[in-house]
């Protein structure tokens, strides 16, 4: 058991960076959980830690029928109702349930016990966890033998063979009803009783109720990690499950047990009225009333605890760089690198540059989070780690954050409200973002309320349910503020991208900049089709950060397969909105890439001046790609280079480095992506390599604006076009008599 959490309150004012990150850590750790620890093992802090962290870890494969008694009574509460499920999802997680192995049923009971779903319902984990979470609460009197009888009835109705049969009753041992017999009854048809406290259980009853020895049938339901791998070393002790790694240790250690109980108490007397005779017109007479009260108190039963321990290979702490380890198995881990470490297991490659924006990120960050009753018990404590590991990875690399966090329901709560502190007037003007975790329709009107918030300058960041983008696209005012989600599980994938969009959320651009910008994209089959989606969305992003105008920034799309072909030319737009729709329309093209072909139609076509291209406008050319091709590429890019051309080289996936240096103008050019997947978050280098060049004054020759050979002489401000046989300011147009040769 963790050590006892403290009250829920605000967290107050912080004067250290480092406390402020490790409250937050904390609070959000015990937010939505507070309350007194019910059940303590005697271990050290490290052993608890490595019990839970074991009992994710242990798996349990044999055949097995596993029904669950649900306590869905009034007694218990929506709150405790929601916990029992998720314990019940927790256990779903290191069973192997399938036909031929783990079969799972569930019984909610009250009043009356229903059965939600049968043993052969559902065949896999997946479905019988989300049946699990659409169990609705449904009130009653707590009558616990009436459910078990209902279980000996019709629980396990096909039996197979020596089939293990468990039955885990989810209860506060305070029934109604006589719950002894029908327990003897249960187990002696050979049923094994689980018996799981919830909310504030009577110890003594659930020891009563197991089997025996009881001390190895009796969890607390809310050490969610604690009771799965508890119940989980029982199945392996009585040799039901036999997979346990062979480097994983039963230990039994003390454990007390805490019931909370209450009685009545005489507190004394007070000056009443009451009647003499109880007939209406009886007239009232002063006397004496007695005065109770309830008064609470502990009892403790000690009994042992028996839990498998399980090396964690990220003990070791394997992961460099600010890495986070993920335990994948006993002997198995993996790495979240932070960007631009992610070039080896360990994080420990410097083979991709960091993501611009990352390291200098400076915002007032404010997560509210939705706490009501549609998001779920899983679901919220998945938004809760969400924040947590959003939160470390901000920290690892920026200090400049200020954090709050509240949570809403019908109410809205600050849980942690942090104000000024000692480096807030260092910051200066910074951007205030509000990230909303939502999994459900708001009741109420938040479009105008999030409408005036945006008017006050604050960003609003959504993340949530996909079936909820329309709403959430309403919220922000932007759809590319909206992050959704097909499981509340894949949260943890969008950790990366929600940090570069907040870091980025007020990141320059080349706004008021003259560019003629054009954008190559590989649409080859040497591109997969969902990858080529993400270069697409890459160019999308980075257009919204320049003044798409005739005057300003003209931008044009270049795919290229076997052949190049131009999506839209450097004239087409003078607004991004319609720009990025047909962005997306690009076509696949399949095929062989030729980069080489590609790069000499964007300077001979795109770049000139028929092309829409502008004489004394600096010219940039973003070329995505891995660097293979079917032909030569770099007399091309070379010829760009010597036209004056600024050519970027942005390399996604496994690339060499010497191929982007072929094609890129300079070294800082040259920027290796981990894998089109993180092409989004190197939005900011592209731009600021971009802008940075954008400053250079450019000739009004460079490069040549004249066609069909003609050359170009500038004088002043101004520049001619000297050709032979052609005629007309850029040479554009052929001459039928020799006189005419020389404008």
């Amino acid at each position: 058991m963790t050590a006892r959490p403290p009250p829920c309150r605000s967290l107050g004012y912080m004067t250290m960076r480092t406390k402020i990150l490790i409250s937050i850590i904390f609070y959000l750790t015990v937010l939505g959980s507070c309350g007194e620890s019910l059940q303590q093992i005697m271990a050290d802090k490290e052993t608890i830690v490595k019990i839970s962290a074991s009992g994710n870890l242990i798996q349990c494969s044999a055949a097995i029928d596993i029904l669950l008694l649900i306590d869905g009574s009034y007694s218990i509460g929506k709150g405790s109702f929601e916990r029992s499920k998720h314990f019940a999802i927790k256990m779903m997680d290191v069973l192997d349930i399938n036909p031929d192995r783990v079969r799972i049923g569930a019984i909610q009971y009250s009043s009356k016990p229903k059965m939600e779903f049968a043993l052969n319902d559902y065949p896999t984990r997946d479905e019988a966890k989300e049946a699990i979470k659409n169990i609705r609460f449904r009130g009653g009197s707590t009558e616990i033998g009436k459910a078990i009888k209902h279980v000996l009835r019709i629980g396990f109705p096909d039996g197979r063979g020596e089939t293990y049969k468990i039955l885990v009753i989810l209860t506060d041992g305070k029934s109604q009803d006589n719950i002894k017999s029908p327990a003897m009854f249960a187990k002696k048809s050979g049923i094994k009783l689980f018996a799981v406290g919830i909310k504030h259980p009577k110890w003594d009853i659930l020891h009563t109720v197991a089997s025996e020895p009881s001390e190895m049938y009796v969890f607390f339901a809310e050490h969610y990690n604690d009771a799965v791998n508890g119940l989980i070393t029982t199945l392996t002790q009585i040799a039901v499950c036999n997979d346990i790694h062979p480097r994983c240790r039963v230990e039994s250690r003390a454990c007390l047990r805490t019931t909370l109980e209450a009685y009545r108490e005489y507190r004394g007397n007070h000056a009443c009225w009451k009647r003499k005779n109880p007939t209406p017109h009886a007239a009232p007479m002063a006397g004496i009333c007695p005065y109770y009260g309830w008064k609470r108190f502990n009892t403790t039963i000690q009994s042992q605890c028996h839990r498998t321990l399980c090396p964690d290979p990220c003990d070791s702490s394997p992961c460099l760089n600010g890495g986070t380890c993920i335990t994948e198995s006993v002997d198995d881990f993996s790495c979240l690198c932070p960007l631009g470490y992610g070039g080896d297991q360990h994080c420990g490659g410097g083979k991709y540059i960091i993501p611009a924006g990352l390291t200098d990120c400076a915002v007032d960050l404010l997560f509210l989070i939705d706490g009501s009753w549609t998001m779920g018990l899983e679901d919220f404590l998945l938004a809760k780690n969400f924040i947590k590991r959003l939160v470390q990875t901000i920290f690892a690399s920026s200090a400049n954050i200020l954090v709050a966090v509240a949570q809403y329901g019908d109410q809205v709560h600050m849980e942690i409200s942090i104000g000024h502190h000692s480096r807030a007037p260092e910051l200066g003007e910074v951007p205030h973002v509000v990230v909303l975790l939502s999994n459900s329709k708001p009741r109420d009107v938040a479009a105008a309320a999030a409408e005036s918030a945006r008017q006050r300058e604050i960003f609003i960041l959504t993340v949530g349910s996909s079936r909820l983008q329309g709403e959430m696209a309403h919220i922000t005012g932007d759809p590319d503020l909206v992050f959704t989600y097909g499981h509340v599980q894949e949260l943890h994938g969008k950790v990366q991208e929600l940090r570069t969009r907040i870091c980025g959320i007020n990141a320059p651009g080349c706004y008021s900049k003259s560019l003629d910008l054009v954008f190559v994209l590989d649409a080859s089959g040497n591109v997969r089709r969902h990858d080529y989606r993400q270069a697409k969305a890459f160019v999308k992003g980075a257009v919204s950060r320049f003044d798409i105008d005739a005057d300003l920034t003209q931008v044009a799309v270049v795919i290229y397969g076997e052949k190049p072909r131009t999506v839209f030319g450097l004239r087409a737009f003078d607004s991004e909105g319609k720009m990025k729709k047909v962005i997306s329309l690009a076509p696949y093209m399949d095929g062989t890439p030729r980069a080489g072909k590609a790069l000499l139609h964007v300077l001979g076509d795109t770049l000139s001046v028929r092309g829409g291209a502008r004489p004394g406008v600096h010219k940039a050319v973003v070329v995505v790609t891995d660097g293979r091709s079917a032909d030569a590429i770099a007399p091309a890019a070379e010829g760009m280079r010597e036209s004056g051309v600024t050519v970027l080289a942005v390399g996604p996936g496994d690339v060499h480095s010497r191929a982007l240096l072929g094609i890129a103008s300079s070294p800082r050019l040259a920027i290796p992506v981990p894998s089109y997947e993180h092409l989004k978050h190197y939005t900011n280098n592209v731009v600021h390599a971009i802008c940075k060049d954008v400053r250079a004054s450019v000739g009004l020759c460079v490069p040549n604006p004249c066609l069909n050979g003609g050359v170009c002489v500038q004088k002043n401000r101004s520049y001619s076009c000297q050709c032979e046989g052609w005629g007309g300011v850029h040479c554009e147009r052929r001459l039928s008599q020799q006189a005419d040769l020389w404008p």
